[in-house]
């Protein structure tokens, strides 16, 4: 997986990336190598977003967050992409599994 932090009137230090870094570990693990996650901060006043884009073969998801806290909003961010890595994969299995019973159905027929 490769992972690109970018900051926006924000300096990205060890801390952020090594947060980033945990929490990628735990939430994108089934993505593998080819994995290109794009993650950027940036801080308004009093309110911090974070974006963050996984690319990989076949799609792309996207979300975004705001709020008052930067790891807050990078942590919301990261559970809606996994919430749609998971309906993607849930999808692909649902596909996978009509497949198969419509290829059985043609050889008993």
């Amino acid at each position: 997986m490769k992972l690109t932090v970018t900051g926006r009137n924000i300096e990205i230090t060890d801390a952020i990336n090594d947060h980033l870094q945990n929490k990628m570990q735990k939430t994108i693990q089934g993505l593998g190598e080819k994995a290109d996650v794009h993650v950027a901060l940036s801080v308004e006043k009093h309110r911090h977003f974070a974006e963050i884009t996984v690319k990989t073969k076949g799609f792309t998801v996207h979300s975004e967050e705001e709020t008052n806290d930067l790891y807050t909003a990078m942590d919301n961010a990261l559970v809606k992409i996994e919430k749609q890595l998971r309906k993607h994969k849930d999808r692909a299995k649902d596909i996978r599994i009509k497949q198969a019973a419509a290829e059985k159905n043609k050889l008993y027929e």
